[in-house]
């Protein structure tokens, strides 16, 4: 099961000319920039993400519905875009070329930040910076994720704005009209704004999570 999965998420990397670092578990490391310079490389990493969760339902539709796995496969992805050291570390007798520096580190912690907004795919402001406006993404909160003291802008990346639904382009800009009346401390507007994103979709949980806020 596992190599099935890494294989058909390795491959969607491969494809837009990422760079495998290395698998920890069940997780992929990669990186987009090197050895070969991609002006594109924060828009590859996100199209990358993007096709990931799509062929993510694909292998529950081979595994999950056909009693071959316990529960459906998700995935939780994090994106991040800067400066970085790449080459080859280690020791003579072994080498990898690898990844290092404090923008590695918080494209990992994103990824784990998704658990606490029920997202999928976070992406820091930098990246988001680099994206030319050709995907659909919500703000989240500005954090301070572990180990990084510079607050860093959640985005979470949703969809190819050119494939969005006209329900994801609703819920995206509902959305941010009432985080922005959250951060201006306007609570009574922003929850009467976080309950029409909830008429729009009454299964996002960054929403519910707002309203319980």
């Amino acid at each position: 099961v596992l190599n099935i999965y890494l294989t058909k998420m390795s491959d969607i990397i491969l494809n837009e000319k990422g760079t495998i670092d290395k698998y920890i578990g069940d997780a992929i490391v990669s990186f987009f920039g090197a050895p070969l310079d991609l002006e594109d490389h924060a828009i590859r990493s996100c199209y990358a993400a993007l096709k990931m969760k799509e062929a993510e339902e694909e292998i529950n539709l081979t595994l999950y519905e056909t009693g071959k796995i316990p529960m459906p496969i998700k995935t939780r992805i994090g994106i991040n875009t800067g400066e970085m050291v790449v080459g080859n570390m280690g020791t003579e007798k072994k080498m990898n070329y690898t990844i290092m520096g404090n923008d590695v580190n918080l494209a990992a912690r994103l990824e784990g930040v998704n658990k606490k907004y029920g997202t999928w795919i976070l992406i820091s402001e930098s990246t988001w910076k680099e994206t030319k406006g050709i995907f659909l993404a919500r703000p989240l909160d500005r954090v301070r994720v572990v180990g990084i003291n510079t607050p860093c802008q959640l985005y979470n990346l949703m969809a190819i704005k050119s494939e969005a639904t006209t329900e994801m382009i609703a819920l995206a800009e509902s959305f941010e009209k009432a985080i922005n009346l959250y951060r201006n401390r306007d609570y009574k507007a922003s929850l009467k704004a976080f309950k029409e994103c909830r008429e729009i979709n009454s299964d996002d949980i960054p929403t519910k999570i707002y309203i319980e806020r």
